[in-house]
Formats: C-alpha cells, structure tokens, sequence
C-alpha cells in the first residue's frame, strides 16, 4: 500500500492548521489514470511512497493569500529546505535551477485550480516542521497547552500560584476565562 512521504504529511498538515475552512476539491496525492499514463508523475508511488500533494487554491481567503502561501513554500526551500523538489502554481514553475526564480511551466496542466509540490527523497521520513514564516516571523515554540486557561486581570505569569483578582484589583477573587 502506498503512503505519502513524511515531508508532504506535515506540510499539509501545517497548511490545514493555518486554513482549517479552505476548499479541499482539488486536493490530491495519489496519481490518478491520467499520471498513470503520463508515467513520470511525483504522484506515482515509488517504492510505496508519493513525493506530491496537490493543495486547493481556494484557501477560503482572498486569491492573494494563495500567492503569499506558495511563496512562503518557495522561500522556504530557497532558504535550504532540501526536502522540496520544485513548487508549480498559476502557470510557473519554482525549482532550484535559477535559484528557486519564478519560470513559465510548460506542462499541459497550469495549475490554477491547485498548487503542487514535489518532495526529494529527503522528505520521505523527515517530517520536521516547515518553516514558512522565516527566522523573522518564527512561530511561537511555547507550550500550546496552556493556551485558554484561566488568565486573572492582575497579570500573573504563574496560574496555579496567583490570586485572582478583578479589575478593580481588590481581593473579590474574580477571574476572566479566556476557554
């Protein structure tokens, strides 16, 4: 049975996080009859693995948030991410031949409905983390698991020890829910 390499299951998976009401029409993994009979498709398993995801263009935003997705994807491997093979979007091709530089594609599909991404072999088992935002706009690395507990208006840092206290800051011992 064939799976699709690690790389391409996080970028996904990273790609749903950031667009959880997006279109999902156009995605894909697997090759179809058409890749089939082409023969030369990253959707086509190797050795059971799939080094291609095609995502939806509609990201349930505006089109222009698509275009700041795939170049995102592309600065990422411009940056050295060695697990992605090429990006093709809107009729361009993004590769490291011109150093990742937007060319025109030539393929019969333009790619407009979707955007492609093919992985090296690389990806096959490293899932790490893309970084698409860069080192300047880095996602924050804390603990996500605190995230909607109880905050108490003094601002204490330290939950479990402060004392909830209202805004008024008298010892009332209201406390807002952020949950």
């Amino acid at each position: 049975m064939s799976k699709l390499c690690k790389a391409g299951v996080q970028l996904r998976e990273q790609i749903d996080d950031d667009y959880p009401d997006r279109d999902r029409k156009s995605d894909g993994w697997i090759a179809d009859a058409r890749h089939m009979a082409k023969g030369n498709s990253d959707h086509i398993p190797v050795d059971g693995i799939v080094r291609a995801i095609d995502i939806d263009a509609n990201l349930a935003s505006h089109q222009e948030e698509t275009y700041a997705l795939v170049e995102k994807i592309r600065k990422c491997a411009r940056r050295g991410d060695k697990r992605i093979k090429y990006i093709i979007y809107d009729g361009k091709i993004m590769s490291p031949i011109l150093n990742w530089k937007r060319r025109k594609y030539r393929g019969a599909n333009p790619h407009r409905s979707h955007f492609h991404i093919s992985f090296t072999t690389l990806g096959d088992n490293d899932g790490r983390w893309f970084d698409l935002e860069g080192e300047q706009n880095e996602r924050s690395k804390e603990n996500g698991r605190e995230l909607g507990k109880n905050i108490f208006s003094n601002g204490a840092g330290d939950l479990s020890s402060s004392r909830p206290r209202c805004r008024c800051n008298c010892q009332c011992s209201s406390s807002i829910s952020l949950a």
